[in-house]
């Protein structure tokens, strides 16, 4: 670690530090000023959401009912609403996912019910792979991510939870409901899903299954797809909860190449299965208890445009297991968690391959009136790259009943995947491969943020970020027109973030978030690929009283940024402004409940890039129609 660095984090820890050692014998009681009081926390849908209201982490979550409302067809469709994230969907099977700003390709750790969704992605993540219907809430953690959600979440984590809706009362039978949905719109796309959701065996499952076709407008960017998952829990009368869940994926697309390097065709064939189950009880009088065993096996046929065929083999089996001990009065948590895996890995270019990984978390949370401190240590080993420390300190401090101030470093080592070393499963051979000689990235992340609630559904928050990283990996692009991913000595991203919500009382409701950030390579003075300027995003909805129409509309805007690491003029992709529109209108359909919606991307058919070389579709429409009995 560079001199520099060090100092920089020596004082930001100085300052941080002594709130530990703070005696608050003077401090408000919790009648005078709400405490930030943690629950126990583990990594599921009811913990989520008491972590969510009372923890000094940054966290936003989308659940079942605004999914359901606001139609959000996809992962990718749900993260776009939340401040401060931005979702862009690939050729292939990916979707590159920037948390507060980031350009970078990796960093962002994805869970599935808490588990790790994919170790091996390389700057892309497989979120088509989960039907939307089957999703119970989506919860997005700005970095620095808590250590027992698990390594690797440098730049933020997500995690998705998949289970059937709560019964309506408490010792109630789950009723049989079931969702048809149906949806057509430009370049040849259409959609349609079916879930169902029964009593079975004591408890209650939910099948939920959905495919896809679209043309696109390019040539050979036409894909197909199936999904199909299944989840199913029953709580027992002592408190436990036994949950599993399987999911099946299907999808075969072109892969068109930027407009410098075409390939019409070349293909891929994706499968991919997944299965987990979980069990989670009691632990003594203070403490629960959870252990998830879950296991992936993923095949990829990938076709190049010369007509060569290559094959990848992926097979993953892991045990995350996590223990929380809470204070009677409930002003403290202590959390325990272990993780191993293991990974074989076999492609026709890169070979065979295999990593186990073993990990131990630990995070102490503490209220003192109004202030809470958390610390969190973690710890993984893997056979291939050997230890990778993890850490984090954080500070909840009411200054009064509206005001909230945060405070949060965090350090972490992100283990290169198996496709950055070896081969992407998300793109073609033809554009990009991995490179064996990879270090470890070595990141610090900082924020000082101050939020401010005057009413329900009206708030404000100004967050200042720094994130360093040393050997930060990035992609470079050859004289073969293939991208390797590569380490720079050191990268810097800094910013301030704005995030503003203002409800009228039952009226409509708007939603701002901006980001002002600069960003550089320190070896060269140039900026970090993929990393704007300014990003900002607003949504506003409304439901008409009398009609019940919902209308939704967003407006997204990116500054010019660069999309390779030389910063050459003719490698800027422009500035862009687009306008999303979104209406939706109940009614009655032969006794059913029924709702017809429209959505527009891209209104003015605004011209830009997302990746060099790869142009969006431009202006694109859907109109479906959902029936719920």
């Amino acid at each position: 670690m560079s001199r520099n660095l060090r100092l920089t984090h020596l004082l930001f820890l100085m300052l941080i530090i002594p709130f530990f050692t703070i005696t608050v014998s003077g401090a408000a009681s919790p009648e005078e000023a709400a405490p930030v009081v943690l629950g126990s926390v583990v990594v599921s849908a009811e913990r989520l959401r008491e972590f969510v209201a009372h923890h000094p982490q940054e966290v936003h979550e989308v659940g079942r009912r605004e999914i359901a409302e606001r139609h959000l067809g996809s992962v990718e469709e749900i993260l776009r609403t939340m401040p401060g994230v931005d979702v862009v969907s690939t050729t292939g099977i990916g979707s590159r996912i920037s948390i507060r700003g980031s350009g970078q390709s990796g960093g962002v750790l994805v869970l599935v019910n808490g588990r790790p969704l994919n170790a091996n992605q390389y700057g892309t993540q497989d979120l088509g792979t989960i039907p939307v219907d089957a999703i119970r809430s989506v919860t997005v953690f700005k970095p620095p991510a808590p250590v027992w959600l698990g390594p690797g979440g440098s730049n933020g984590a997500i995690n998705i939870v998949t289970a059937p809706e709560a019964k309506e009362k408490k010792g109630e039978e789950a009723k049989p409901r079931s969702t048809v949905k149906a949806s057509a719109g430009s370049y040849g796309l259409g959609e349609g899903s079916l879930s169902h959701q029964l009593p079975l065996a004591g408890g209650t499952a939910l099948l939920a299954g959905g495919a896809s076709h679209r043309d696109g407008r390019r040539e050979n960017s036409d894909k197909d797809t199936q999904s199909l998952a299944l989840n199913w829990n029953r709580h027992q009368k002592s408190g436990s909860q036994v949950e599993a869940s399987g999911r099946l994926y299907h999808a075969e697309y072109g892969s068109p190449g930027p407009l410098d390097n075409l390939t019409p065709q070349a293909r891929q064939d994706y499968r991919k299965g997944s299965l987990e189950t979980k069990y989670t009880g009691g632990l003594g009088e203070a403490g629960t208890f959870s252990a998830l065993v879950y296991g992936d096996a993923l095949s990829l046929e990938d076709r190049s445009q010369s007509g060569f065929r290559a094959t990848l083999d992926d097979r993953k089996l892991g045990l995350k297991a996590d223990g929380t001990w809470s204070r009677e009065d409930g002003t403290g948590d202590l959390r325990l968690g272990l993780l191993s895996e293991g990974d074989a890995f076999e492609h026709t270019l890169a070979g065979d391959h295999t990593r186990f990984r073993n990990g131990i978390s630990g995070q102490v949370d503490r209220s003192f009136g109004v202030l809470t401190p958390s610390v969190g240590l973690r710890g993984d080993l893997t056979n291939d790259f050997g230890f990778a420390p993890g850490g984090q300190m954080g500070l909840g401090w009411r200054l009064t009943k509206e005001w909230l101030l945060k405070l949060k470093t965090g350090y972490t080592v992100n283990v290169p995947t198996f496709e950055q070393l070896y081969q992407t499963t998300h793109g073609s051979i033809d554009q990009s491969r991995g490179n064996p000689n990879l270090n470890e990235e070595r990141v610090i992340n900082s924020s000082l943020g101050l939020e401010y609630t005057f009413a329900k559904d009206r708030s404000l928050q100004a967050v200042l970020f720094r994130a360093d990283t040393e050997d930060l990996i990035v992609a470079e692009r050859g004289v073969d027109l293939i991208y390797r991913p590569v380490n720079l000595d050191r990268g810097l991203r800094q910013g301030l973030e704005l995030i503003g919500r203002y409800g009228w009382g039952g009226g409509p409701l708007l939603d701002c978030s901006l980001i002002l950030q600069e960003s550089e390579n320190v070896a060269t003075g140039k900026e970090l690929p993929y990393t704007p300027a300014v990003k900002a995003k607003s949504t506003l909805q409304y439901t008409l009283t009398r009609s019940k129409t919902r209308l939704e509309t967003t407006l997204r805007y990116e500054g010019s940024r660069y999309g390779r690491l030389e910063n050459l003029p003719d490698e800027r992709l422009a500035s862009y402004v687009a306008v999303d529109l979104k209406a939706t209108q109940p009614f009655p359909l032969l006794g059913l409940a029924a709702e017809g919606y429209l959505k527009v991307d891209n209104l003015f058919d605004a011209a830009y890039e997302t990746h060099l070389g790869y142009p969006t579709d431009g202006f694109l429409a859907l109109a479906g129609l959902q029936v719920k009995f």
